[in-house]
Parts: structure tokens; C-alpha cells; sequence
């Protein structure tokens, strides 16, 4: 097997991705259209949270771009000519309704056509609705190189797996699942993956097969969140305490209900359902063969503004209140802001006429948000503080000193909906502490 790959797309999947093969030995090109991205990359100053055995993906980036291990561009005709492996982690965007929008994947692969040889492999790792490898890919690729696949070039698909902040492990440690547009095409990829990760392959029988695979693995994960999150709500409504209940139910040996939150944010689990409705040529369909994730989108979708409601009876009104959330990543331990419900919630309480301030350690926040430096300064400032996930950096001990401090003559109201005091009796007693 030629040790030479290419990476079309250097996001959250595409560039771990290209440094996993680059520290397998592999001369990696990498190509990205964003030339910000590509700059960030060649300066090594991502804002990723991504170790590799330990080392910063910054310190890698610097070893294998200085070493020539890795090169990347926003120009596909950069990529060498003697490059035949090509593995494509090209994002596909959703709006709020649903709505894909298969334009970046499109482009990509009408670039990548133009570059196809005889012989060559693509293999696709984008999350897509079922038939777009075999259909928009092939189709593409096809029209754009002048050869067929399965015959002139070798198509496959692999779903990636891995998790924001574990992808070294997770590319190298989790069991694949891969399917060809032919048996060959299916065994070169499992070639191909399999040099960076040892792990059983299941050798699927359709690229249709791994495409709904993926779906459903995350579609699944959104509907156990769902449940817990509807679970809070009954329990609030009984004035039952959330977390205590979910520990009870796990006591039964075959229930796993996962805790609560604020909602579900990032590029997997949000998007999981709406790619399985995508999938399905009548826009309705879905709400007949889907119910299930269908509700299970809305309500995950609704849980920042059920937060903000809470918020707003227990502060009797929104109305010029001042408002601090206390950590913006999508989820626990983040720098990554994209779905964010912690943010979503900020604009929320905002639209409902709170005064509303942030404040994190590790992820950039938008312009349009209104950032503290000072975590102290924020919560004097503050009529309510709310904790909506759990962030590095920050010093809780710190912040439960000067709640308490406070708490003895002007308390503020602690919306504590990650748990994080729920265990210390002088927090949960206090008659300011709200939990989820």
C-alpha cells in the first residue's frame, strides 16, 4: 500500500484525521477551501482541545508540518499527482428547519473529480443521508473525471466515530464499519483505514448500509438524551430532585438513563436526525416512519427556551434582569461553540429582556455576545448565575466562596443545572440554589 493520502476538508474531523496518518508515517496533503483555516493550521494556533498521547494537536501540527509530513493548501491542484488515496470529511450544514445543504460536499467532489486518475480511492467519511455516496459522490465524481466507479475508480464509505476532544484514540480504537460501491473498493478502504486502526472491521454489505449506521447511532443517542431531558421536566413538576431519580432508575441493572441538561449542541447528535429525514425523498415521510426521533429532535431543540422559562418564574420575569452564564461550549470540557445550547439559552433570556453576560476560560465567544473577563466581578454584577455546563479553567470552589459570601446579604440566584454543588448540603439548602 502507497503511504500517501489526501484529506479534503481540515475541520474537527478532517485534521486529527491527517495528523493520525501523518504520525503513521503516512506524507499527508491536506486541503481545506477556508484559507483562515488553512493560515490558522500553517501557524499552529488552532483553538482545538485535541491531545495526541498526551501532546497538544499544536506541538503535532508544528512536528509534522516541519518535518514534511503533513502539508496543507486551500488549492486542490496542489495536491501532488502522485497522490491515489483520498479520504473526503466534508461537512454538510443544517438550518434550524431541517434543511440540508449539500453545496460545500458538492463543490468538494466536483474539485476532487477533476483530479481522479485510473486506479484511484475515494473513500467518503462525511456524515450524509443515506444514498448520497452512491448518488451525489459517484455522480460528481463520475461527470467531473470522465471514469466510472467501481470500474475506473475504486468508492467506498466509512463513517468517522469519534468524539470532540478524543479523536487521536478514537480514529485509532474504534471499531470501523465500511461499505464499497464494489468488494474491492470495500477491501481497499479497509486496507487503507486499517493502517492507523487495528480495530474489527465490519465489512457492510451496501455503502447505504454504513451511511444509515451512522445516522442512527447518534439519532439514538439524541433520543436518550430526550428522555432524560423530559425526565427532568416531570420531575420538576413533582418537585422531585432530578439527578436522585436518575440515580435510582440506574439502580435497576438493565436501565441507563442518562442526566439531564440544558439541551444538545455540537456537529453529531443535533444534526443525526435531520440527516435521517433528509434521507427521505417526500418531506413527510419522516414524520410517519420517524416519530420518534422526530419528537425527540423537537424537544432536545426546546430545552434552552424550557430552561429560560424556569429561569424567568423563578426570578418572577426577565425583564432587565442581569444574567451570567458561566461556561459556552457545546458541551462539558469544550472549547467549541457550534450548536451551543448554553449560548442558545443566552439569546433566549435575551429576547425575553434580560441583561445577559458570559463568561469562559477556553472557547471563543461571538462578537454578538457579551463576554466577562472576571468570573467574581460577573457574579456581583449578576441578579441570577447560571451553570449550564461544566468548563475547564474554571475554579468552582472559588465561585461556591463567593456565592456564599454574597449569599449572606444580597443573594444571587444560582441556576446550578449541571449538578455541580448538588451533593453539598450548604449549596442545595440554600434558598437561592435552583437545580435542574
Amino acid at each position: 500500500m502507497e503511504k500517501q493520502i489526501a484529506i479534503i476538508g481540515l475541520g474537527y474531523v478532517g485534521l486529527p484525521l491527517a495528523l493520525t496518518y501523518a504520525l503513521e508515517g503516512f506524507t499527508v496533503s491536506g486541503v481545506d477551501i477556508d484559507p483562515g483555516r488553512i493560515a490558522a493550521i500553517r501557524s499552529c494556533s488552532l483553538g482545538m482541545r485535541e491531545d495526541f498521547d498526551g501532546v497538544p494537536v499544536n506541538a503535532v501540527l508544528k512536528r509534522c508540518l516541519g518535518d514534511g509530513t503533513l502539508s496543507v493548501s486551500d488549492a486542490f491542484e496542489l495536491v501532488p499527482k502522485d497522490v491515489h488515496t483520498f479520504i473526503v470529511t466534508v461537512g454538510i450544514p443544517i438550518s434550524r428547519g431541517w434543511e440540508l445543504d449539500l453545496a460545500m460536499l458538492r463543490n468538494a467532489c466536483t474539485q476532487l473529480g477533476r483530479l481522479l486518475r485510473e486506479g484511484d480511492l475515494v473513500i467518503c467519511r462525511s456524515t450524509v443521508p443515506v444514498g448520497t455516496t452512491r448518488g451525489l459522490v459517484r455522480e460528481t465524481l463520475e461527470r467531473e473525471s470522465g471514469l466510472a466507479a467501481g470500474d475506473g475508480f475504486d468508492l467506498a464509505y466509512s463513517s468517522e466515530r469519534i468524539a470532540e476532544g478524543s479523536a487521536y484514540d478514537e480514529f485509532r480504537k474504534m471499531p470501523l464499519v465500511v461499505g464499497g460501491i464494489t468488494e474491492h473498493s470495500r477491501n481497499r478502504a479497509v486496507e487503507v483505514l486499517g493502517a492507523v486502526n487495528r480495530e474489527p472491521v465490519f465489512e457492510a454489505s451496501s455503502m447505504e448500509l454504513v451511511e444509515a449506521a451512522k445516522m442512527f447511532e447518534n439519532a439514538q443517542r439524541d433520543v436518550n438524551v430526550a428522555v432524560a431531558n423530559q425526565l427532568a421536566r416531570f420531575a420538576h413538576r413533582f418537585g422531585i430532585p432530578t439527578r436522585e431519580l436518575v440515580r435510582a432508575c440506574n439502580t435497576h441493572t438493565r436501565v441507563k438513563i442518562l442526566n439531564p441538561g440544558i439541551g444538545v449542541g455540537g456537529h453529531c447528535i443535533p444534526y443525526a436526525s435531520p440527516y435521517l429525514f433528509g434521507s427521505l425523498p417526500d418531506a413527510g415521510e419522516y414524520q410517519d416512519l420517524l416519530p420518534t426521533f422526530v419528537s425527540a429532535r423537537q424537544a432536545n431543540a426546546g430545552q434552552p427556551a424550557y430552561i429560560a422559562q424556569r429561569i424567568s418564574e423563578r426570578l418572577e420575569g426577565l425583564e432587565h434582569r442581569r444574567l451570567l452564564v458561566v461556561g459556552a461550549g457545546m458541551k462539558d470540557f469544550s472549547d467549541d461553540i457550534t450548536g451551543s445550547p448554553a449560548l442558545d439559552l443566552a439569546g433566549e433570556l435575551t429576547v425575553r429582556g434580560a441583561e445577559v453576560r458570559v463568561f469562559d476560560t477556553v472557547a471563543a465567544l461571538p462578537g454578538d455576545v457579551c463576554a466577562v473577563e472576571n468570573l467574581e466581578s460577573g457574579v456581583l454584577w449578576a441578579d441570577g448565575v447560571i451553570l449550564p455546563i461544566l468548563q475547564g479553567g474554571i475554579d468552582y470552589a472559588g465561585l461556591k466562596h463567593v456565592l456564599l459570601e454574597r449569599g449572606r446579604n444580597d443573594p444571587v440566584i444560582l441556576f446550578d443545572f449541571r449538578g455541580v454543588y448538588e451533593q453539598q448540603v450548604d449549596m442545595v439548602n440554600a434558598s437561592w440554589y435552583v437545580r435542574l
